[in-house]
């Protein structure tokens, strides 16, 4: 069968060798599994970049996503539980701080965090079911 035209603009996976800045600590793998990242690297045009993960349940120690930062862009940032009983209802408590405030969440939610406001750590507890999360920002390469 032919290759589609568009089958490019279709990503299941990290691009080859992706780096991460250095405030992206590493994550334990059991519980932490990296989907995608998308950008202008893996997708040439591309206006933004984007990432996806899931984060699975199991682990007695928290899972810290990333030290505190800033970035030049703003950044959509979303956690989404997966009870079907209460859509709402995470599954698990995220502490994640923004602009030297710090937040407790146990509900799915999206954040906007503008260009030059300082976030982090974000900080993930007591996880009882998967979480999807994905960030993305208005910009052609992470950085």
């Amino acid at each position: 069968m032919a290759e589609k035209r568009n089958a490019k603009y279709f990503i299941t996976a990290d691009k080859p060798n992706l780096k991460l800045p250095s405030y992206r600590l590493p994550v334990n793998p059991d519980f932490v599994k990296r989907i995608l990242h998308v950008d202008a690297d893996t997708v040439p045009g591309a206006e933004f970049y984007t990432e996806a993960k899931w984060i699975l349940p199991g682990s007695k120690d928290e899972i810290r996503q990333v030290d505190s930062h800033t970035h030049p862009f703003g950044e959509l940032i979303g956690f989404f539980g997966f009870n079907y009983d209460d859509i709402q209802d995470l599954g698990a408590e995220i502490e994640f701080t923004v602009d030297n405030e710090t937040h407790k969440i146990t509900k799915s939610f999206a954040a906007f965090v503008p260009a030059g406001i300082q976030h982090g750590p974000l900080i993930i507890r007591n996880v009882v079911r998967p979480i999807f999360h994905f960030a993305a920002g208005d910009c052609k390469i992470y950085e």
